[in-house]
């Protein structure tokens, strides 16, 4: 029964929901607003180790399932195309491109024997290239791998990421450099790929390449007693703020930060929420996203079950908001509001100016368990 819905669904592509709009006269609008129409992509499972990338619509209805080999982890968008990239969770060895429609898949990314992907993709904005985070675990560095979408994909060249266990990587504006978060971790993809194996010696850091020589242009990192705080997760504004969220790999009981603010060519601002707050983030960070405006952005705690949201103006926290295991996040084209996604199923719409969150109203959400990292596509 499963299958024939996702065959269904498949069949009936990706569609909008259709609001009308009350207005002064006696009439409805016929055209939907641009977040009605919006999509929502994320990797999601099933109850029995079944992994799927999945979209759904502005109300939370699932519009495909597209079964994967493994647990998918982010998915990157090829600008203006149907492509999109899932990368399997690190060590990952797939990497899928998909129809952003309907599911189906385009081409497949084989990860060279001596590397492993890290689970993060990102296109150039010309969409010719696609940019992956990988580990090269016999020298204990990261790379980000270059690949030719025009080319059927291939494998073209890699670049030094300049620190241990690259993961999410992001274009800066101008789209030229990209930012990418050195988590610091050495793993060997031998013993179970997510041990880590450098803990007393973790260097994290931020560091900007660019693109096309991979030449590194600026680099930052937490002073030394923090060398612990694995920069996992970053968003970068348009004003090119870099937003990052951590995951510490010391005692609960440390007192440390969990967000920073980066501003290139300058040190990383730690910022710190509320003592009840900063406990509830139980030291782990997921997604990281900008609002529309770039002056809010989001940082999921999934093992404290909420959403914290941070003021980009003021380097100061704003509010938290209860989320049950709540992780992906992406921004609605309005200022200060994101759609949130959870591992037990729930998706959320939320408003950090006003701290409000409603549940996504159509049930069928609720079918699958919502992976750590969720993007929107504009219709």
């Amino acid at each position: 029964m499963r299958h024939q819905r996702r065959e269904f669904l498949k069949l009936m592509g990706v569609g909008g929901a259709f609001t009308l709009l009350p207005l002064d006269i006696a009439r409805a609008a016929t055209t939907p607003s641009i977040e009605d129409r919006a999509v929502y992509i994320s990797a999601s499972a099933g109850d029995h180790d079944d992994y799927y990338v999945s979209a759904f619509n502005a109300s939370g209805k699932i519009l495909f399932e597209q079964p994967l080999p493994g647990r998918g982890h982010d998915i990157g968008l090829r600008p203006n195309h149907v492509d999109v990239a899932a990368v399997e969770r690190r060590p990952g060895l797939y990497g899928l491109i998909l129809d952003r429609h309907t599911g189906d898949v385009r081409a497949k990314l084989h990860c060279p024997e001596n590397r492993r992907f890290y689970g993060h993709a990102v296109y150039s904005n010309d969409g010719r290239f696609l940019y992956i985070t990988e580990n090269d675990f016999d020298h204990a560095r990261g790379v980000v791998s270059v690949w030719d979408a025009v080319d059927g994909y291939r494998r073209i060249a890699e670049f030094d990421s300049f620190g241990t266990g690259p993961h999410e990587l992001h274009l800066m504006p101008g789209g030229e450099q990209l930012v990418i978060a050195n988590g610091g971790l050495h793993t060997h993809p031998d013993q179970d790929g997510r041990t880590p194996l450098n803990l007393s010696s973790m260097e994290p850091n931020l560091s900007i390449i660019d693109r096309k020589t991979g030449k590194l242009i600026h680099q930052a990192a937490l002073k030394h007693d923090w060398h612990q705080l694995s920069i996992r997760h970053l968003d970068v504004a348009s004003n090119g703020t870099i937003a990052a969220g951590f995951q510490y790999q010391g005692a609960l009981t440390d007192q440390v930060p969990l967000v920073g603010i980066w501003q290139p060519g300058k040190d990383i601002h730690p910022m710190e929420a509320p003592d009840t707050v900063q406990h509830r983030m139980v030291q782990y960070c997921g997604s990281v996203r900008f609002d529309a405006s770039g002056t809010v952005f989001g940082i999921s705690c999934p093992r404290g079950g909420l959403i914290t949201f941070w003021d980009a103006k003021t380097n100061n926290f704003l509010t938290h908001i209860a989320a049950p295991d709540g992780c992906g996040l992406a921004a609605t084209d309005r200022t200060g509001e994101f759609v949130g996604t959870s591992g037990l199923g729930t998706g959320w719409r939320m408003d950090a100016i006003r701290r409000k969150r409603i549940e996504l109203p159509d049930s069928s959400l609720n079918s699958l368990h919502w992976d750590n990292h969720l993007r929107r596509i504009e219709a």
